[in-house]
């Protein structure tokens, strides 16, 4: 699906507190520049971070995993590639659902704590972006900050490398019997949230 100049769209990054109504500016396949409505400054946005976007079409409400490209802090614009939409109406949402959360990672027993932006979530597994080089089939674990702290703890599947940052994915290790609740309950305020707020952005 391609979005058009002039969309109506919501950007979220883990910086922010909230969802921040956008204007699509330019749209050239899967590569978007936005404008924020509010100022730019209220997120601490860098190069390849995660970026949720959110629009609505028919009714129909879709939200995307992008990553950061650049920015116009002078335009209050970002420039985002979208890696994929799905609605929030379809279930599998569940599977991977589109997130920008900060989060923190340590290696086994240790205390260094190492920054790390979640992009994806399910009850099974998460994508993050990390400038640490964890190596594959490490365990970490991981503080998920969303208003509350998720502790989770994960081993490393997947790695790969990009100009900005190692990408990894990871299986997650249950050892709490409330975490999967915890995080159910998360995933469905954030579908909620994000389907009330197109609403309002539409009769506004």
């Amino acid at each position: 699906m391609e979005l058009k100049v002039g969309d109506l769209v919501s950007i979220r990054h883990f910086s922010g507190t909230k969802l921040f109504k956008s204007l699509v500016l330019e749209s050239n396949s899967d590569t978007i520049w936005v404008k924020l409505v509010e100022d730019i400054a209220l997120l601490n946005c860098s190069i390849g971070d995660p970026i949720v976007l959110g629009y609505e079409l028919e009714d129909e409400v879709y939200i995307s995993s992008c990553t950061l490209l650049d920015m116009d802090k002078p335009q209050n614009a970002l420039n985002v590639k979208i890696d994929n939409f799905e609605t929030t109406t379809n279930k599998r949402l569940f599977v991977r659902f589109p997130v920008s959360i900060y989060a923190e990672a340590r290696i086994g027993q240790s205390q260094t704590k190492n920054l790390a932006m979640v992009k994806n979530i399910s009850f099974n597994g998460m994508m993050i972006h990390s400038k640490h080089d964890f190596p594959l089939y490490q365990e970490l674990k991981f503080d998920l900050h969303v208003g509350i702290t998720i502790h989770i703890k994960a081993v490393v599947i997947r790695k790969t490398k990009d100009t900005h940052n190692y990408e990894y994915g990871l299986k997650i290790l249950y050892t709490d019997v409330h975490t999967p609740n915890l995080l159910k309950k998360y995933l469905v305020l954030l579908k909620k949230e994000q389907e009330e707020f197109m609403k309002k952005f539409k009769e506004d």
